[in-house]
């Protein structure tokens, strides 16, 4: 599945996310920007489309983001890492 150049940005940084804190790291999109090395619309960006790939899920009242399993296999493989 190719993915653009800010979606694998934020996957990479949502994989950092998932290995500190666990399962249920679910970071706030506030300074996830910055954490990612990306401009505000840039990370909307990004956060779309890994929405609409099914890689990530996205909590409108926080808002907040969170892999998905097929999300945290993709970015593992892009890391070269065994994710479990």
């Amino acid at each position: 599945m190719p993915l653009s150049r800010v979606e694998e940005k934020l996957l990479r940084c949502l994989l950092l996310f998932y290995r500190e804190v666990g399962p249920a790291a679910t970071p706030g999109l506030s300074g996830l920007d910055e954490e990612a090395g990306l401009e505000r619309h840039e990370l909307e960006e990004a956060v779309r489309g890994l929405r609409t790939k099914g890689l990530i899920e996205y909590w409108e009242l926080q808002p907040a983001v969170r892999l998905t399993e097929p999300g945290l296999l993709l970015a593992a493989g892009i890391e070269g890492v065994d994710p479990g």
